[in-house]
């Protein structure tokens, strides 16, 4: 990560030594460590070139066992992505995305090093290695050994543009490694010579690589949703409690009704009752089970973990309707197991008719899947006491119930099983934003209830404090500035397009995909590879194209998380005298997993309180482009 002359230098410096001092622990004298983002090889390139991606991959972490060096540190990324500035072919200076295949951080001895390296899958008739699928010949060597340097040049081109006149060679090594190739081959008289005498010290080989010789090598850019992969979905002890009991509707004459607000993890308890009813054989053909929920988003995001669970042919999914009836009458499948998230979404509805529909259509799917007399004409549960009924679940937003449920509240709902306080999805950090919106510090008086039911104040369940929740100004156009903070999250932080989502305030014509993109396409080369704003939420969520990312409203998004939230702000939207205002900003800052961005003007940004708990955007996010929206053309730092 490099940082212009203008940004807090020592306080951006203080932040990293202190996060690395706690994510990656020092060695101590006689170890080494390495760690790797992504933790795991994963590539979807072409066979050859994975294969010889992984040999590097394989060998960067065999350094822990076979390298001699004491003391030893690597931190390094494989295949990540950044936008650098393009003067080719009259192409002014926009932006194009380029991809470094390792870069390594290492630290010995007191002496930081850092490499870049671009991996060759090249192979000749001496390589030692088989079950490869061709060969190549000394022109196509040398071809891609050109092509190699040409795309070392053009990262280092960049880097001395951002670090200024200091010589960028002597500060970072540049490597080509060809796993499939010797360091020796022979002439046209089939004589053995050496290859490429004249830049011995650029090119790592196989002999070296197969010896397992302390090579160092190190790219940048950080793939942020790497936290999605092998992530042990915690619980708090009260969720554990719920889970490993036998809590149900035989012990308490009624379904198990849970509340909690955004981010307690109602959702994640539900996903992990099924994998745990799958485990101990209570669900599978015989015993079905059926997740009921208002929103698109979060039935797509549940289809997905189910897949990946490996559980989705037992578990099928439903969406409800406030505005229609007939709920569930196209199913004709019995479930032993139901569950229903967002049921208090269910009272929003004008009708009641609807509202009644709706719970007795849940009611008899249930009743028809657990009791076993025929033509039974009891479909409610006060009837029944078998023991050997399955699982009904009602989860119910907090938050939302405290804005509208008492409006057309279902007696079922007025008596929770557990209400969940502890707030797991973010870091803390991030609570300390938006638990000011949950709870009142306006009127300082006790929070709303909802029937005769206080909801306790919101406390974290862990203890990870994560990373600075960042400000960013905007006085003029906020749709400009929006494409701004992705190009630069994109760009030059190495993030990926599809873990970010844009949560506007209010949404109006200045925060629509299409102004954003009109943004963004004026950065970028045209025809290339650029980020994109999409606003079809399921659409977003089933394909992950890695170009896009989301813009929706608040509740399009409800009970989704996203590693990276942007909450846009614009002019006067927000008044923190207004409870429901509040409580839209705490469902819209309790999305992210990682880092929250704040885009509002000054006034704005004071009504929130925000001064004491984020800090401004330590980048600046100007470029040197003249673009086609009247850009005025003074002299901007690139990057």
């Amino acid at each position: 990560m490099f940082i212009g002359n203008n940004c807090k230098l020592n306080s951006i410096h203080n932040s990293l030594n202190s996060y690395t001092d706690i994510e990656f622990p020092k060695p101590k004298d006689d170890e080494t460590v390495v760690y790797s983002i992504p933790k795991h090889f994963s590539s979807t390139g072409e066979r050859q070139a994975a294969l010889a991606e992984s040999q590097v991959f394989q060998r960067l972490h065999g350094l822990v066992d076979n390298t001699r060096i004491g003391g030893l540190w690597v931190l390094f990324f494989h295949s990540t992505c950044y936008a650098g500035q393009s003067y080719r072919n009259q192409r002014m200076g926009r932006l194009m995305i380029r991809e470094h295949d390792f870069v390594v951080f290492a630290k010995c001895r007191g002496q930081f090093y850092v490499a870049l390296i671009e991996v060759k899958s090249n192979n000749d008739s001496n390589t030692k290695m088989y079950d490869l699928e061709k060969t190549s010949d000394a022109k196509v060597i040398k071809n891609n050994k050109r092509s190699a340097q040409h795309q070392l040049r053009d990262h280092m081109e960049v880097l001395q543009r951002i670090i200024g006149n200091e010589p960028v060679e002597n500060n970072i090594q540049t490597y080509i490694i060809w796993p499939f190739l010797g360091a020796y081959t022979k002439d046209p008289r089939q004589q053995i010579i050496k290859r490429w005498k004249e830049d011995k010290n650029l090119h790592v080989f196989e002999d070296v690589i197969a010896g397992q010789d302390s090579f160092i090598i190190l790219s940048s850019g950080v793939f942020m949703n790497e936290i999605n992969d092998d992530l042990l979905g915690l619980l708090t002890q009260q969720q554990l409690e719920i889970l490993n009991s036998d809590v149900c509707t035989k012990e308490h004459g009624g379904p198990l009704v849970v509340y909690g607000a955004a981010g307690t993890g109602k959702t994640l308890l539900v996903l992990r009752k099924l994998d745990q009813l799958h485990r101990t054989g209570r669900l599978n053909d015989q015993n079905r089970a059926l997740f009921i929920c208002y929103w698109p988003g979060i039935r797509t995001e549940v289809t997905t973990k189910l897949k990946a669970m490996g559980i989705a042919s037992y578990v099928d999914t439903a969406r409800y309707y406030i505005s229609m009836g007939d709920f569930l009458r196209g199913y004709r499948k019995k479930y032993k197991h139901i569950f229903m998230d967002e049921a208090e979404a269910v009272c929003i509805s004008f009708h009641q008719s609807i509202i009644k529909e709706t719970i007795s259509a849940v009611y008899s799917h249930y009743h028809d899947g657990n009791c076993s007399i025929e033509n039974c004409q009891h479909a409610t549960l006060e009837k029944h006491h078998s023991k050997d009924w399955g699982e009904l679940w009602f989860m119910i937003d907090a938050n939302q119930a405290q804005l509208f449920l008492p409006r057309h509240y279902l007696s079922a709902f007025r008596t929770p099983t557990i209400i969940l306080s502890k707030i797991m999805r973010s870091t803390k950090c991030i609570f300390n934003i938006f638990k000011e919106f949950y709870n009142d510090p306006v009127s300082k008086l006790p929070m709303p209830t909802t029937g005769n039911i206080v909801i306790p104040n919101l406390s974290v369940g862990h203890k990870i404090c994560g990373p600075p929740v960042y400000w960013v100004r905007f006085e003029k156009n906020i749709d400009e500035t929006i494409a701004t903070v992705i190009i630069d999250l994109c760009a030059t932080k190495g993030i990926k397009p599809n873990d970010i989502c844009v949560i506007p305030f209010m949404q109006n014509e200045y925060t629509v995909a299409a102004r954003i993109n009109k943004y963004i396409e004026e950065y970028f080369v045209e025809n290339t590879f650029k980020p994109k704003c999409v606003s079809d939420v399921e659409n977003f969520l089933t394909k992950r194209e890695l170009n896009d990312f989301l813009i929706s409203w608040a509740l399009r998004v409800k009970g989704l998380e996203f590693t990276i939230v942007i909450m846009a702000i614009d002019d006067y939207e927000f008044d923190m005298n207004d409870l429901e205002d509040r409580r839209k900003a705490y469902i819209m800052s309790s999305r992210c997993t990682c880092m929250l961005i704040f885009i509002c003007n000054d006034s704005v940004r004071t009504n929130m309180r925000l001064e004491g708990i984020s800090i401004e955007y330590p980048f600046n996010l100007e470029f040197d482009i003249k673009t086609q929206h009247n850009m005025p053309n003074v002299n901007k730092r690139t990057y």
